[in-house]
C-alpha cells in the first residue's frame, strides 16, 4: 500500500499544523530532512509502531510513495543526527497547539467540567549508565523523569495538558512548582508531592489539592475531629489538624481523611477541600489511579520507555513526540465521537495506516453483526480434559492428578 491524499496516516498528520512550524533558520543548508518532514516521520513512526530508527529507514525505503510523502529517502544515521540537535521548543509549541484544539473540541462537546480536576504524577524512564551518564542518579540507576499533569473530562476520559521532562534527580514536589499554577482547579497527587512549605503556599493561594500522606507524617495539633458516617465503615477519620513534628510543621491547618479500600488497605489524604464530605474526598482521590494507567498505556503502546537516542536533546524530543502522538489519537477519538478506547483506535489506525480514511471510519463505526448474552454459567461442572500422550511429547501427570 502507498500513501495517497486519503490514507489514514495522511489524514492523521493533516490534523497537525506542521507547516506553521517550518523554520528556515533550522533548515539552512539542510538538503533532505527539513523540519516539517522530520516531524512527519517521527510522528508517523509513533502512530504506525515503527520501534527503531532502522525500522523507520526500511519502511520508507520499501515504498517510493512514502519517500515522496516525506520528501526523501533517509538513513537511520541521518535521523539520529537530526533528532539529536532538533530544538525541543518547536515540539513543545506543536504539543500546545494540539492541546488547544483538544480543549476547543471538549468545550464544543460540553465535556469540560465546571470544576476542573487535574492529576499530577511523574514516571521514570531508566537509561543505561554507559550511554546516558548525564542522567546519573545513584550507583544503580540512571534515567529521566516525566512530570505530567492530566486533565479529567466530564466523561471520565483524560489527556495530558502539561509535561515537564527532567533528570531523574529532580524530586516530584520540585516538579509540582510548574504544574500547580491554576487556583481554580483541584489537584490530585501522591505521596511524593508532600512538602509542608509548598502546601502552606497552596493554602495561601487558595489552591485546592488532595494528596496522600505517609504514616510518618505526624499530626502536631488536632483542631477539630468530625464523626464519620456510621453507614460507611470504610471511613476511618475526618479531622482538621496541623501537620508536622517538633522541628518542622505547617503554618496552616489542613483536613485529614483516612479511609480503606476493598482490600483493607488504609489511605491517609491531606486536602484543602473543606467543602466536600469525607466520602467525596475519598472518591476524588481514587481518580488519581488514572495517571498510573496513562503511564502504563504510554509504555506499552507507544515508543516511550525505550528511546531512539540517549543524547539530552533527543531524549526530550522523544518524550514530546510520544505525548504528541497520544494527544493526536485522543483528538481523533473526540472528533469521531466513538465509544472505542484510545488503544482500540490506535490499533485500527495501525491496521488501516496506508488504506483509505473511509475504510478506517467504517471500521471505527462498525456495529456487531449479532448480539450475544455473553458467557453463561453452566450447572454442570466443566469437564476435565486429560492430556493425550503421543510420540513427539512427554506428558507427566501433575501432583494433583497423582493423588
Amino acid at each position: 500500500m502507498s500513501v495517497s491524499d486519503s490514507t489514514t496516516v495522511r489524514q492523521c498528520l493533516s490534523l497537525l499544523p506542521l507547516t506553521d512550524f517550518a523554520a528556515p533558520c533550522l533548515d539552512y543548508r539542510v538538503r533532505k530532512l527539513r523540519c516539517a518532514n522530520l516531524l512527519k516521520i517521527f510522528i508517523a513512526a509513533q502512530i504506525c509502531g515503527w520501534d527503531s530508527l532502522r525500522r523507520i529507514e526500511e519502511e520508507i525505503e520499501a515504498d517510493p510513495l512514502l519517500q515522496n510523502e516525506f520528501g526523501c529517502a533517509i538513513s537511520a544515521s541521518q535521523l539520529s543526527r537530526r533528532i539529536d540537535d532538533f530544538p525541543s521548543c518547536v515540539l513543545e509549541a506543536l504539543f500546545h497547539t494540539l492541546l488547544s484544539r483538544i480543549h476547543q473540541t471538549a468545550a464544543r462537546q460540553k465535556k469540560m467540567p465546571s470544576n476542573k480536576l487535574f492529576i499530577i504524577d511523574s514516571t521514570n524512564l531508566r537509561l543505561p549508565h554507559q550511554l546516558a551518564d548525564w542522567t546519573y542518579v545513584t550507583r544503580h540507576r540512571s534515567g529521566v523523569k516525566v512530570h505530567t499533569r492530566l486533565v479529567v473530562l466530564s466523561d471520565g476520559s483524560c489527556f495530558p495538558d502539561r509535561v515537564v521532562p527532567s533528570t531523574g534527580n529532580v524530586s516530584d514536589y520540585e516538579g509540582s512548582d510548574l504544574l500547580v499554577v491554576d487556583p481554580d482547579a483541584t489537584y490530585l497527587m501522591d505521596r511524593g508531592y508532600v512538602s509542608y512549605r509548598r502546601m502552606d503556599r497552596w493554602l495561601e493561594q487558595n489552591c485546592r489539592f488532595v494528596t496522600r500522606i505517609n504514616s510518618h507524617h505526624l499530626v502536631k495539633q488536632v483542631l477539630e475531629e468530625y464523626p464519620t458516617d456510621a453507614s460507611d465503615p470504610n471511613l476511618l477519620r475526618d479531622a482538621i489538624v496541623y501537620l508536622g513534628g517538633t522541628f518542622r510543621w505547617m503554618e496552616h491547618p489542613v483536613r485529614i481523611v483516612e479511609f480503606k479500600d476493598d482490600q483493607e488497605r488504609v489511605y491517609r489524604v491531606a486536602t484543602s477541600r473543606f467543602d466536600l464530605s469525607a466520602r467525596e474526598v475519598a472518591d476524588l482521590y481514587r481518580q488519581r489511579w488514572q495517571i498510573e494507567l496513562f503511564f502504563r498505556w504510554m509504555k506499552q503502546h507507544l515508543k516511550f520507555a525505550k528511546l531512539y537516542s540517549y543524547q539530552p536533546q533527543a531524549v526530550w524530543n522523544h518524550i514530546l513526540l510520544a505525548m504528541i502522538a497520544y494527544s493526536l489519537m485522543f483528538l481523533i477519538r473526540m472528533q469521531t465521537q466513538t465509544s472505542k478506547t484510545v488503544w482500540e483506535l490506535l490499533r485500527l489506525v495501525r491496521v488501516y495506516a496506508f488504506r483509505s480514511w473511509e475504510a478506517f471510519l467504517n471500521a471505527v463505526n462498525k456495529r456487531p453483526s449479532w448480539k450475544t448474552k455473553g458467557r453463561q454459567k453452566s450447572k454442570q461442572p466443566p469437564r476435565q480434559l486429560k492430556p493425550i500422550g503421543c510420540e513427539v511429547a512427554l506428558v507427566k501427570p501433575s501432583k494433583k492428578q497423582r493423588q
